[in-house]
């Protein structure tokens, strides 16, 4: 289903084009969705702007750290995935993912960890023992 209101289509699509170039020129699949509510996309786009383009203090690749654990605490893949790349991007190691990987194990438990490694295994190889 799709909104058919091409007045809310209108307004939704000229918040799209504000958040596709606040975010670098890329858009989600999740960002197209609500373009269905041109209320709920700007809201996204405000919390968004608010979030990575307004008073910042924490560099960005502990940005992308910290959002990428809320993604492995709360199971959703597209969090872990996009910011596990972008905290990559901006200088993350793999010490580091690997050590948020070890705080959530601690504090979230078997059932985080193991749904996180299958979500990240296509960023990492696995370690392989050698043929005896």
């Amino acid at each position: 289903m799709k909104q058919t209101d091409e007045q809310k289509l209108e307004r939704s699509m000229a918040i799209l084009e504000e958040l596709k170039e606040a975010r670098g020129g890329k858009l989600l699949d999740s960002h197209r969705v609500m373009g269905n509510d041109p209320n709920l996309i700007n809201m996204f786009l405000q919390q968004y702007v608010n979030c990575n383009k307004k008073d910042i203090s924490i560099p960005r690749k502990y940005r992308e750290l910290i959002v990428m654990a809320i993604g492995m605490a709360t199971g959703t893949e597209t969090t872990m995935k996009v910011h596990a790349k972008i905290a990559l991007e901006n200088g993350a190691t793999i010490d580091e993912i690997f050590e948020v990987i070890r705080i959530l194990f601690f504090t979230c438990g078997v059932t985080k960890l193991l749904p996180t490694l299958e979500t990240l295994g296509e960023l990492f190889e696995p370690v392989d023992l050698p043929e005896k």
